[in-house]
Formats: C-alpha cells, structure tokens, sequence
C-alpha cells in the first residue's frame, strides 16, 4: 500500500480533471480520510498547482454538514495532496440513473444543497460546478463535493484564477452566464440547483446535445421541455420553483438560496402516501421557523397497555407507526425532531419508543446518547432505531440499548409484529 506522509492509502475512490481521490487511514489519529492528490505532471505546472491550492484554500473557509471537511493540505516529495472528510454513500447521479425521483426525496436531496451553498455563498464562494456527480447522499447529511473551480468573489480574490471571460464547469449544469464567459454570482449556482432539480424530478437532463457547442447555445437560446410535462404528477408550486430557478436572466431567478429553500421547504408538505414511496434514505431538512410541540394526530384509547413516542421528521413515517399503535391500544406522543424527542423523555415513561437517526436540531444518534446516560434513573423502553440507510451499523453501545432496526420504506408488518411483542 501506498504511503504519502501520515496517510495509508488503501483504496482509489475515482479520478477527475483535478487527479485522483483515494480512501486512506490516518494513521495518527486512526480514522478514515479521502486523499485527493494532483497528478505530478500537473504538480509542476504554476497554474494547475494555483487552482489545487485554490480548492483546498476555499474549502477550508466553510464549515458546514452539508460540505465535505478538509483536513490539510501537504506534500510529500513531489506529491501534492489534499486530506478531506471521507463521505460514505451514493452520487446523486447513481440515484438518478434508476429513474425519476419522487418530488418529497429531490425536494430534500435540494434544500440541502441550498444550505451547503448558502454557507458559501455567504463567504463570497460560488460554486460554478453544481451537478449529481458532485452531490453524495450520505447516511446523516447530503454533501456538496469539489470545489476545484470555485470562484471566489471580492475579498482576497485571485483574478488569475477565478476571473470571468473563459468558460469553466460541466456543460450540461452551466448557467448562460457560465456558457458565455461572463461574470457569476451566487445565482449562477441557483440555475444549476435548478437543473439538478429538473433532473432529479424527470429523470432526463434538460438541455441535450451531441456536442458541447450545442449544448451551451441551447442554455443561452432555448427554453427546454417544461418541468410539468416532462416530470409526471409534480405540484404547481414545485414546477414554478423548477422554472424560476432556470431562468435565463439572474435577476428573474431566486436572488439567494436562503430564498430557494424557504420556498423548497414549504414545497415539502405532501400527501402522506405519496411519501412513503420514498428510495432513498430520508434526509432531515431542517425547518427556518421555530419547531412546534409534538401533539398526537388521532385520539388515543381510554385504556392504553402503555405509551409510545415516534420521534421522526418524515409525517408519512410518524402516521404508518402512530396508527399501528394506536390499532393495538397504545398512546403515543410524537416528535419532529431530536430536541423535542428528548424533552419528552425527561417528562414521561415510555413503553417503547421510535428513533428516526435522521432528525434535525439532535439526530437519532444524540437521543440514543440520552437514553445511555440515564439508563440507570428509569427501566429503559422498548427502543427502535429508524433508518433508510441498508445495514446500518451501530456501536457496541448503541447494540446494548437499542432492540431492533427498522429500515425505510417502513414495512408495516415489522412494526406489527414488534408492537404486539
């Protein structure tokens, strides 16, 4: 196995134009990295060298879960590296080569990737390289990945490597700005959020071409397929956001993304059923307005054989277990997130409970903390971890408190049999 400095590198993850990215062990600190190295024939050339340290110097600016961490930047001999944040899962474009998504998962998959750029955008950072393969679907968080052609704006910009007049990003997700080598802001980032979206709804791109030529005149001339048609049974309001994303001038888009996911959130209160159709694993938004008290949706029976709480964000995930509890005569409280969930531990004894590792203000993770450090005030429930995530592990720790695993989409009758147990 290879060795650069500290790092072990064991497995080569992909390659693209910036060079290679391998899964490595720190061999200090004992964990697993990503080891991003620019080629050496690149290495010696000044430009190429600027744009590695470009990337590793903007990503080092933002800290936020929806962005993948640097660690360092190094070298070992002639060998230039970055070490980052290994993120485990699937691109988007992985998720959506198995066909359309349904609105509820590429609503969530965007407002996440709205609040990782809002976060750049913030320190004057745009993107310009927003497409699926740069999106991985983690177990706890989406993550934004490469920032290789970031353009830093103002500040302590370096015009050499981020000035406007040339055209630079993936021709299927460019902005007509992009394509005609003017001058980006944070709403060229917005358009290809909107692309993203179109994508992720229809399942087909939506600006094609044999030829890259052709491509960049269809984004600067044409309009393509409306979003209504070409993605089946999406809300009007969703197909406007699509449309204003996409909009040829930057002043008729969404001037921020704090904007677009205002709008992507409230564009998230759907049919129940239609969510539980969901295939990949359910992906916390977290809320711009304050949560709400957790209140039971049904009324609860005159003699219950216990109570019950469902902490889940995810209301078609909350209805299917609220209703088998209450079939078999159990109360129950519900809670959207973390933080509720563990104030109504503090307050209630609970027969069993419902754990949705994917929650936002606390995770699942930090309510099963919880339950360890006061094991020993109270007899401990009955307790289910919820996930989408195939053969999730957990700690030895987490195995010694938790009683079983459900996995998304819920299978209604697992949750009858673990009730009636």
């Amino acid at each position: 196995m290879r060795q650069l400095g500290i790092y072990r590198l064991t497995d080569r993850l992909g390659a693209g134009g910036m060079g290679e990215v391998w899964r490595a062990e720190d061999t200090k600190l004992l964990r697993q990295v990503a080891i991003k190295i620019l080629p050496e024939q690149l290495a010696n050339d000044p430009e190429w060298k600027g744009r590695f340290l470009n990337e590793a110097r903007t990503i080092a600016q933002l800290n936020h879960p929806n962005i993948a961490t640097i660690y360092s930047i190094d070298q070992d001999g002639e060998t230039l590296f970055i070490a980052m944040e290994l993120i485990e899962g699937a691109s988007l474009s992985s998720v959506i080569a198995k066909g359309p998504m349904i609105p509820a998962d590429a609503v969530r998959v965007a407002v996440h990737v709205a609040d990782g750029l809002s976060e750049a955008h913030a320190k004057g950072i745009v993107h310009r390289d927003i497409k699926p393969d740069n999106i991985i679907l983690s177990p706890r968080f989406v993550k934004v990945l490469d920032f290789g052609i970031a353009k830093q704006i103002g500040g302590t910009a370096d015009p050499g490597l981020t000035g406007g007049g040339f055209v630079v990003g993936t021709p299927h997700y460019m902005s007509p700005e992009q394509a005609l080598g003017r001058q980006v802001d944070a709403r060229t980032d917005i358009f290809s959020l909107g692309v993203l979206l179109y994508e992720m709804l229809s399942g087909t791109k939506p600006f094609l071409g044999d030829a890259v030529t052709e491509i960049l005149l269809q984004i600067v001339m044409k309009e393509p397929r409306d979003i209504a048609q070409a993605a089946f049974g999406i809300t009007p309001a969703l197909a406007n956001i699509v449309r204003r994303c996409m909009k040829k001038q930057p002043e008729e888009r969404f001037q921020s993304c704090d904007e677009l996911r205002a709008a992507l959130a409230l564009s998230l209160k759907e049919d129940p059923s239609a969510l539980r159709k969901s295939s990949v694993p359910t992906i916390a938004v977290r809320k711009s307005e304050p949560p709400q008290p957790a209140q039971p949706t049904v009324a609860q029976p005159a003699s219950p054989r216990g109570r019950a709480l469902v902490a889940d964000d995810d209301p078609a995930t909350r209805y299917i277990i609220a209703n088998i509890l209450a079939r078999h005569q159990f109360a129950y409280d519900e809670a959207v997130n973390g933080a509720d969930a563990v104030k109504l531990l503090k307050t209630n004894d609970y027969a069993m409970i419902f754990i949705d590792l994917l929650m936002p203000r606390i995770d699942g993770w930090g309510v099963l903390d919880y339950l360890r450090s006061h094991r020993s005030a109270r007899a401990l429930p009955r307790t289910y971890v919820v996930t989408g995530v195939q053969n999730q592990k957990l700690s030895a720790a987490d195995q010694d408190i938790v009683t079983a695993m459900l996995y998304k989409p819920i299978d209604v009758g697992q949750v009858e049999r673990l009730v009636k147990a």
